[in-house]
């Protein structure tokens, strides 16, 4: 499949996936097997022994007794509709509980995607500039070093350099600018990686190629061949590996969440979960997918508006 045709049909697949998504979110109960009226019950009254009347009670308030089918398609007319339902432990709609979390999580999931393809982009170029050299060796080393270096373990590492040891930076919470720094610092490297890895390769591919060995030949100045003839065709490749992060993204800013103690979407996630807390896990879950896929959705637009030879094959 062409490049142009094959970012249309990762574009057509996304509403399946989506839906798949939500279908899976509203069989959680299913799923895992969560007596939703006992969690209510606990939550409300703390019961050690629960009255069989107050759980079937609560299992008619939560439309539980009615077949699952039933129940199914009443929970995907409500999402459908923008209603993600009511907290099981504080009732309080999941809309309330997780806006302020998205917010705070889509904040760091997009610093993160722009930083990282800027970090990874440029990395690739230098490192291209001269293949062999010390500089191509101490960058694709560091790459290969943060290939395995995950965000939550590259994360400790960073409080205690930069937070006890230095006392430059906050070591956890979100009040600020300066709260923001360590967290992009432990997401950053990893997600760049492929980036700089994949941009580097095409960058030392494209030199060897006769246009660019005909540019120089004509005596095109070095920053033109770089610009036009080397940069600009590495982009497409680049961007399209947004997509490839946004997933990483998801499930990185979750780990971050969790270690430095910020009040974003992965951490609500985790905690719901520990409450067991169903319709904030389901809501959380939809909108995490939604937010990578939209992300991912952009990085492939991005690379179908960079590169006119893959537009074209696209629209054809």
């Amino acid at each position: 499949m062409t490049g142009g045709r094959g970012l249309l049909a990762r574009l057509g697949v996304a509403p399946v996936v989506a839906a798949l998504i939500v279908l899976v979110a509203v069989l959680l109960p299913e799923l895992t097997g969560v007596d939703a009226a006992r969690t209510v019950l606990a939550a409300r009254y703390a019961e050690a022994d629960p009255d069989p009347a107050v759980l079937a009670g609560i299992r008619t308030e939560l439309g539980l007794d009615l077949p699952l089918p039933q129940r199914v398609l009443a929970r995907l007319g409500s999402m459908a509709t923008g209603d993600l339902g009511s907290s099981w432990v504080s009732g309080v709609p999941v809309a309330v509980v997780i806006g302020p979390a998205l917010q705070v999580s889509l904040g760091i999931m997009l610093g993160a995607a722009v930083l990282s393809f800027l970090v990874g982009y440029l990395t690739g170029l230098l490192a291209a500039h001269r293949p062999g050299s010390v500089t191509d060796r101490v960058l694709s080393g560091l790459v290969r070093v943060f290939s395995a270096l995950p965000e939550f373990a590259l994360a400790p590492i960073l409080v205690l350099v930069f937070a006890v040891g230095l006392q430059v930076l906050p070591s956890s919470g979100w009040r600020g600018p300066e709260h923001s720094v360590l967290p992009l610092l432990s997401l950053v490297p990893s997600l760049s990686v492929p980036i700089a890895a994949v941009t580097r390769e095409q960058v030392v591919a494209l030199r060897r190629e006769n246009f660019a060995l005909a540019a120089r030949a004509r005596g095109l100045g070095a920053a033109r061949i770089w610009g036009v003839h080397l940069a600009r065709p590495a982009l497409p490749a680049a961007l399209s590996l947004v997509t490839y992060n946004a997933a990483g993204a998801v499930s990185g800013t979750t780990a971050i969440e969790v270690v430095f103690d910020i009040p974003g979407l992965g951490s609500t996630v985790v905690e719901a979960v520990r409450a067991q807390d169903v319709p904030v896990v389901q809501a959380g879950l939809v909108v995490a997918a939604f937010a990578a896929l939209c992300v991912g959705a952009a990085g492939d637009l991005l690379g179908l508006a960079a590169e006119p030879r893959t537009r074209r094959e696209a629209l054809r």
